[in-house]
This record gives structure tokens, C-alpha cells and sequence, in this order.
């Protein structure tokens, strides 16, 4: 029996060793021949050139994540969030490299209506000029209208300033048909939210836009948005510490996204950057306590606001595996033990609107990544 288990053995080994050859033999082949490095790279461009967006939008409200991170962390983009409502497409905030997130994600980036802007830092504002260009040659038919409180002029002005020449260079080069110059540039539209309660800043049919005020000093005014749609809403905290405005804004909402900072991976990355000899930015790191949210804190606010779920993101630092993962959860179970979600780069999640009349039980999360419906 010993000598025919070793036989057989023997041909497993023999027959994973040949299978094992002939694909890097095939594999070779395929790399070397122009033919087929011609098919496979037309296949990979017809896969990618023709994502359809048609599952973004439509009589619900989808949220997805085009930047997770804040200035502490890697391998994400910054600040962004979409907003599909109803026919409108909206953009909050305009981190480093969350345009190529949008675009990847194959969101439908030419018909954007306009960004919402929390504050002006710079890990909210870097892909302005990235995103202008990105939603101008998909065909965005109007300038990028960009909403912000007081100084959003100044932002506005100052990117088109920087990237005016550009401007020139795309229509003198492709022609009006192609980058028409009247769509060319970014619109400011600036108000001011009262110390207390909230602001309508954008209206149009069955979508309403409001802001309220957040604590982030000493950025001031900085901001949270309110998007409501058919009997469903999303409220977006902006940069804040635990805030009675944001709780107050969010009664009811169905998702809160929260950012938030895990105060002891912070002093450890500070305390790690000052041994290191690194004491200015290490105290510039520990300098963010003052101003962010912790997960706990989030909780304790989704819950007073009576939110459906929470949803964090703009992460101080970035989540890099599980492990760290864990360590944000730390507490957040002992006060809301349902309805928390962790958000990265591509989350998805939609919310069907609702009839008039119709009662909570329709009142759908649908989240994606993994897709799962919570009700």
C-alpha cells in the first residue's frame, strides 16, 4: 500500500510540475508575441473604457467613497465623497488624488453639477484643478460650480489663476467642439451658515443641499452638509470634534459620515516621530487631537442624532490592515453596537428613495463592499 501511495504521490508531483511549466512556458509565449500582447491589451481597455454608470443615480441616493484619508497615511486618497441624488451628481470636498479614484470607479464624472467644499485645507481642495479637468472633458456643460463658505473666492480664483494657461492650451489644441471654453473654470458660490440651525445652499426639485456650522478651529466658518431627497438623507461631518450643530443637523438622517482620528494611534505616531528626532512633526501630529473626532465620540453623536448608520472615514491615521482596523473599533461596539461601518476608497452604498406615505420598512441601506442590505 506504501508503494502505492508513493507512486501516486510521485505522479501528483510530476503532473503539477508540468502544469506548473507549461503556464509560465504559455505565459512566456503570450508576452512575446505582438499579437497577443495586442488582444490582451484591447480586451483590458474595452473592460476599463466602457465601465457603465448606469448603476449610479436614479430614484435613490448613492454615496461613494472616492477618498478615505487624511494627510496622516498612504495608499488612499484624500477627503471625497460623491452624492448621487435623483439626476444630480455632487461632490463634497476634493482630496489629493480622488479623481483617479472617480474615474476609476467609472462614476459618471462629465455630468457633475457642483462640489461642496467643507473647509479649505489642503487636503480637501489639492484635486480641484485635477477634477475640473477630468469633468470638462467628459463634458460637463457649465463651469464647475463650487460651493464653500467665506473665502471659497479666494480658492476659486486662486486655481484659476494657476491653471488659466491650461485652460488656453486644452481648447487652442482640441478646439471648441471638443473643450469648449465657455465650460472652462471654476464658479465660486459662497454663503455663510448661521452660528445655530442650518442654511439651504442648493435647490433644485425633489433635491435639497443645506449646511450647517462644525467646530475645527481655528478654521472658521468650517462646515457639514445635509443632502435630502425623497424621504432619504446623508449628512456629511466635515472636520469636527463631537458637535452639537452636526447632531442637531442629522436628527433622523440615514447615514452619518463621520470622519474621525483614533487618539491612541496618534500619540503613538507622534511619540514614535520625536524619539526619532522628528519633534516638529511630531508635535504637528499630536497638534490634531484638538480638532478631530474619536470613533468612541462618533458613536456617542450617531446615536443622539438617531442615525440609521455611521459610516467613518477622513481617517487620522489610515487604516493599513486588520490589525489597525481593530484598534479604530476599540469601544465603538460598548456604545453602538449596530449601524457602524468603516468606509475605504470605492464603498458603496445607495439608498432607494421612498413614495409618499410609505413607513420604515422601506427604508433600505444598501451597502456595497461587501453587498449586503441592512435594514
Amino acid at each position: 500500500m506504501e508503494a502505492i501511495m508513493s507512486k501516486i504521490g510521485k505522479r501528483i508531483i510530476i503532473a503539477v510540475v508540468v502544469v506548473v511549466a507549461l503556464v509560465i512556458a504559455g505565459r512566456a509565449i503570450i508576452m512575446n508575441n505582438q499579437t497577443a500582447q495586442d488582444w490582451l491589451v484591447e480586451r483590458a481597455l474595452a473592460r476599463v473604457l466602457s465601465q457603465n454608470s448606469d448603476h449610479y443615480g436614479g430614484d435613490k441616493i448613492d454615496v461613494v467613497f472616492c477618498g478615505t484619508a487624511s494627510p496622516m497615511g498612504r495608499g488612499r486618497a484624500q477627503s471625497c465623497t460623491a452624492i448621487l441624488a435623483g439626476d444630480k451628481f455632487f461632490i463634497v470636498d476634493s482630496g489629493a488624488r480622488s479623481t483617479d479614484v472617480l474615474t476609476g470607479l467609472g462614476l459618471p464624472v462629465g455630468r457633475l453639477d457642483a462640489v461642496f467644499l467643507t473647509h479649505f485645507h489642503s487636503d480637501h481642495i489639492s484635486s480641484l484643478g485635477e477634477l475640473h479637468l477630468a469633468s470638462w472633458a467628459r463634458g460637463r456643460d457649465s463651469k464647475m460650480h463650487v460651493y464653500g463658505g467665506p473665502g471659497v473666492d479666494q480658492v476659486v480664483d486662486g486655481f484659476n489663476m494657476a491653471y488659466g494657461l491650461d485652460y488656453g492650451y486644452r481648447t487652442g489644441h482640441h478646439g471648441e467642439e471638443i473643450m469648449p471654453s465657455k465650460t472652462s473654470g471654476l464658479k465660486a458660490h459662497g454663503f455663510r451658515a448661521p452660528e445655530k440651525g442650518m442654511i439651504t445652499v442648493y435647490q433644485d426639485g425633489d433635491v435639497t443641499v443645506s449646511a450647517f456650522r462644525v467646530n475645527h478651529p481655528p478654521i472658521e466658518p468650517s462646515y457639514g452638509y445635509r443632502f435630502d431627497y425623497r424621504g432619504r438623507s446623508v449628512v456629511i461631518s466635515g472636520d469636527t470634534t463631537k458637535d452639537g450643530n452636526l447632531i442637531a443637523a442629522a436628527q433622523n438622517a440615514d447615514i452619518i459620515v463621520h470622519e474621525v482620528l483614533q487618539p491612541y494611534l496618534v500619540r503613538l505616531t507622534s511619540e514614535t516621530l520625536q524619539k526619532a528626532g522628528q519633534e516638529k512633526l511630531g508635535q504637528l501630529i499630536m497638534d490634531t487631537m484638538d480638532y478631530h473626532t474619536s470613533p468612541v465620540d462618533a458613536a456617542a453623536a450617531a446615536n443622539e442624532a438617531n442615525a440609521g448608520m455611521l459610516v467613518f472615514s477622513h481617517y487620522a491615521p489610515v487604516p493599513q490592515n486588520q490589525l489597525v482596523e481593530r484598534i479604530f473599533m476599540r469601544g465603538v461596539d460598548d456604545v453602538r453596537p449596530d449601524g457602524v461601518v468603516m468606509a475605504t476608497d470605492g464603498t458603496h452604498i445607495e439608498l432607494p428613495a421612498l413614495d409618499d406615505g410609505e413607513n420604515d420598512e422601506k427604508r433600505q441601506i444598501i451597502l456595497n463592499q461587501p453587498k449586503l442590505v441592512l435594514r
